[in-house]
């Protein structure tokens, strides 16, 4: 089984900025990567669209996925929003309807239970990464980057543990 793990944003987008200066790069990037040994101690092929702190559009993304043929996609996520107070895990995935649905409910559920943040549920959405893969692909957002209190969390290596944790109980759920 082969497991796609996309880090979002990284190298010239560093994408959202906590109130404790966090950068949501390298958030993901550490969750990412952290994915991926669990998932390879547990049996799984990984592949990356980024293990360093460089920059990757979001067709290249999708297209390494595509060309590696990996049988599941997970780009790792912080949220962020103008109100300070929102808070909550959600994931995304392309159309209702299709296997990336099914996968969405059970890594979130999986992520909600592991991390006991608010859960926000799941969400179709036209993002390219999610568009543009061939196999079932989701984009998880494990907090938010933008809440203080969430932010704290996730500057902790406990939290982005556990937040890995999470995701790969979820995987291996959906896949076994």
């Amino acid at each position: 089984m082969k497991i796609f793990i996309d880090p979002g944003h990284g190298g010239k987008n560093p994408g959202a900025i906590g109130p404790n200066g966090l950068h949501e790069a390298d958030v993901n990037l550490d969750i990412g990567l952290k994915l991926g040994r669990i998932l390879s101690n547990w049996g799984y092929e990984v592949d990356y669209s980024r293990t360093t702190n460089t920059t990757v559009t979001l067709s290249e993304r999708a297209r390494l996925a595509n060309q590696w043929g990996a049988d599941y996609f997970v780009s790792i996520h912080c949220n962020s929003n103008v109100n300070p107070e929102a808070n909550g895990t959600s994931t995304y995935f392309y159309r209702k309807g299709i296997i990336a649905e099914s996968f969405a409910l059970t890594v979130n559920n999986s992520l909600i239970r592991q991390i006991e943040r608010k859960d926000l549920g799941i969400f179709s959405a036209n993002f390219a990464v999610l568009r543009l893969t061939r196999m079932p692909a989701i984009l998880v957002e494990t907090a938010f980057i933008s809440n203080p209190y969430e932010a704290n969390l996730l500057a902790t290596n406990t939290f982005r543990q556990n937040c890995a944790v999470g995701i790969a109980n979820g995987i291996a759920e959906f896949t076994t």
